[in-house]
Parts: structure tokens; C-alpha cells; sequence
């Protein structure tokens, strides 16, 4: 997979532009959980192609920064003038700065990461958080309606989460407190989008029934994308 890393801007999102919906998106799902101390120090692990960086930015963190494997992501936030820095080794990058952030965000990127070095990862992660520092890590959520469109719509995808997996690796990398929530999409204001809610929700509740029916596993959380916080 080195060969699309190298290029992953070009090979994963095709433009050289920020999705300036994710904006409004980061705002409702992420911003309250940074710390209303703007020193305190912020990082984003696997930049993509910035907007997380410039919320960071733009939010007033001054000590914000980010890494990423990739030179092309790196490349390009680099020319919006955002803080980040190429590594080849994020656990070894990380273990050499223990203690060191207060918020560390993974999104969409445990799912790259391959099984085997899943824990050792988190672990690393672990080690850069202060202490009551959190990790916010968002996943494409396998016990969603289609999940599998998340999961294989990237070569590089390595594994599936579902809401108790990630709680699995989580908890042995040594969190303890964690807390899951479906990312949202649609601020629940005017009346098109209060519709949208209501129509979603009736048809998650169809989900729920069809999964009581067959005796599944019938797992709450049923947004395309799963986050989870987890505190240190």
C-alpha cells in the first residue's frame, strides 16, 4: 500500500480542496470536547487534507499541530499554511512525546491500521495523552445499515469496527472511560432537516425490529460513521 500513501490525496479524495461542509460537521460533533484552555496542546493524527487542522486553527488553538505518513497530504496542508509535519512512524513519534496532548483526534484512521498493530498504536497514543487527556476516533461503523460501503469503499481499509470491537482494543491499550455516539450529519435546525431526522429515525427503528426478529445482534448506534472518546 506504500505506493497509494504516498499519493493518498490524489488516490483517496481525487481534488486539492478542503470539504468545507466537514467544517459545520467538526463544529456539532467535536468541538465540545476540546479544553476551553487554548494552551493547552492539540494534535490531529492523519491529516487528510486539513479541515480538522484548520477547525484547530480556527477555534483559537495555538499549540495545535498534525502528522500524517503521507508526503501528499502533508504537502498539501502545508500550502494552507496549517502546522503539520511528515513521520514515518506515528507509534515511535508518539512514545517520544509522552504526556505531551490534551486532545489527540483519529479520524478515520484506525481503520488503516492493521490488527496486529492495532494495540501497540492505541497504546502509543496512550502515552502521548496528559493525564485526563482524551483520544476522539472516528470509524466507519460496521453495524450500520450498509456498513460495508465505509468499509470497502478504501483499498487501504485493513479493519471493520463495530461498537464492542472498538470498545475491545480500546480498553486493553488502557482506557477506561470511553464514551460512543453516532457521528451526525444534520444539525437539527429548520424544517427540512427536522424531516430528514424524523424519517431516518423511523427507518433505524425498522432496523432494530428486523434485528429483534432474527435474534441478532442489535447494537444502538446505526450512523454510517462510529466515534468514540475515550479519556486517559
Amino acid at each position: 500500500m506504500k505506493e497509494i500513501y504516498e499519493n493518498y490525496l490524489e488516490n483517496a479524495f481525487g481534488e486539492y480542496e478542503q470539504a468545507e461542509f466537514k467544517f459545520d460537521q467538526f463544529e456539532l460533533n467535536y468541538r465540545k470536547f476540546f479544553p476551553e484552555n487554548k494552551e493547552r496542546r492539540v494534535l490531529d493524527i492523519g491529516v487528510g487534507r486539513g479541515e480538522m487542522l484548520t477547525c484547530m486553527k480556527r477555534w483559537g488553538y495555538g499549540a495545535y499541530s498534525g502528522i500524517d505518513i503521507s508526503p501528499s497530504t502533508i504537502g498539501y496542508c502545508a500550502t494552507l499554511d496549517l502546522n503539520c509535519e511528515l513521520v514515518t512512524d506515528t507509534a515511535e513519534w508518539l512514545r517520544s512525546r509522552r504526556g505531551s496532548f490534551e486532545v489527540i483526534t483519529l479520524l478515520d484512521v484506525l481503520e488503516h491500521v492493521k490488527k496486529e498493530a492495532t494495540i501497540g498504536f492505541l497504546r502509543a497514543i496512550h502515552d502521548g495523552l496528559a493525564e485526563g487527556g482524551k483520544v476522539i476516533i472516528q470509524v466507519p461503523n460496521l453495524q450500520a445499515p450498509d456498513g460495508h460501503l465505509h468499509r470497502y469503499n478504501d483499498i487501504t481499509h485493513e479493519v471493520g469496527y463495530v461498537e464492542h470491537s472498538l470498545q475491545q482494543v480500546l480498553r486493553t491499550a488502557g482506557f477506561t472511560t470511553i464514551e460512543f455516539f453516532g457521528y451526525e450529519d444534520y444539525k437539527p435546525t429548520g424544517l427540512y432537516l427536522k424531516l430528514i431526522r424524523l424519517v431516518r429515525a423511523l427507518y433505524w427503528a425498522k432496523i432494530h425490529f428486523t434485528r429483534r426478529l432474527t435474534c441478532n445482534m442489535n447494537p444502538l448506534i446505526l450512523h454510517p460513521v462510529l466515534c468514540a472518546v475515550a479519556r486517559k
